[in-house]
C-alpha cells in the first residue's frame, strides 16, 4: 500500500462520512449507499429508492458485486446507519457502518475493515439539528467484494 492509495481511501471515507451526517441532519436516518472509486480516479455514487432497508442494502451489495467484476474499482464503500455491536459500542449505540474494501489491500488476511462512526443526534437552542460524531471505530474483516 502507497501513501497516495492511504490517500484515496481516506478521502473517500470522508466523503461517505460527510454523505451520512447531511442526511441524517436533514431527516434523523439514512438510506444505505455506496461509494466506489475506479482506477481512473472517478468517483460512483449509488443508492436506489427501495423502502425496505435490509432490501436496499443487499441492492447495493448485487450492485458492488457488478461493478467490481466488470471495472477496476480501486476503493469500495458500502454504507449503512445502524446499531453498533455492543462489543465494540460503548455508550453510543448509534453509528454510520462502512464497509471499506481497498484493491491495495486484497492480498492481507483481513483485507477489509468495517469502520463504525458513533453518532449523536443534537439540537442547538435554536432548534437546528446537528450530528455529532464520535471517534471511529475500525474492526478488520476478510475482503468480500474486491478480490485480488
Amino acid at each position: 500500500m502507497t501513501n497516495n492509495d492511504d490517500i484515496k481511501a481516506l478521502k473517500l471515507l470522508e466523503k461517505a462520512i460527510e454523505i451520512a451526517q447531511k442526511n441524517l441532519t436533514k431527516t434523523k436516518q439514512f438510506s444505505p449507499f455506496l461509494l466506489l472509486l475506479n482506477d481512473t480516479g472517478e468517483e460512483l455514487f449509488f443508492e436506489n429508492s427501495e423502502d425496505d432497508y435490509i432490501k436496499s442494502y443487499e441492492l447495493l451489495e448485487a450492485l458492488a458485486e457488478e461493478k467490481i467484476k466488470n471495472n477496476t474499482i480501486e476503493v469500495m464503500i458500502l454504507a449503512i446507519d445502524t446499531i453498533i455491536p455492543e462489543k465494540f459500542a460503548k455508550d453510543i449505540p448509534m453509528g454510520i457502518r462502512l464497509h471499506l474494501e481497498e484493491r491495495s489491500q486484497c492480498h492481507n488476511k483481513l483485507g477489509a475493515r468495517f469502520i463504525y462512526v458513533p453518532y449523536e443526534l443534537c439540537q442547538s437552542q435554536e432548534s437546528e439539528l446537528f450530528v455529532r460524531l464520535h471517534h471511529p471505530i475500525p474492526v478488520g474483516l476478510i475482503a468480500e467484494y474486491i478480490k485480488a
